[in-house]
């Protein structure tokens, strides 16, 4: 079945309408997340994420990379947020990761691991 070009204009164009709030919002999200990242988390995880850079002097146990793409991508945002929350010991990680669930909302967290996909 042919469609006429208009259809396909008008749909094309409703997608990319759809879209572009979405991501625009993701890329504010991951804005204020540096923020809060840069303040709350980069003394021990570095300000790349890296556990270098930024970090505090000499801060023992070093820290695992937030900046290893490939195993962040097979980490679901929702353990991100867990971790974060609950903190290290909670989840079998390391115990000097703090829980932040009472001094940051969920929106703050959600900020924060958006800022983290971009390492």
């Amino acid at each position: 079945m042919k469609y006429p070009i208009t259809i396909i204009t008008i749909t094309i164009t409703a997608i990319l309408l759809v879209m572009v709030p979405i991501v625009a919002k993701a890329q504010s999200d991951s804005r204020a997340g540096k923020e809060i990242f840069d303040q709350m988390c980069a003394g021990c995880h570095g300000t790349q994420g890296n556990g270098q850079e930024g970090t505090k002097s000499g801060f023992v146990p070093r820290v695992g990379t937030l900046a290893n793409k490939e195993y962040m991508a097979s980490v679901p945002d929702d353990y991100l947020v867990l971790v974060i929350k609950k903190g290290g010991a909670y989840m079998g990680k390391i115990a000097a990761m703090p829980a932040w669930e009472k001094r940051l909302s969920d929106d703050d967290v959600r900020r924060i691991v958006a800022h983290i996909r971009t390492f």
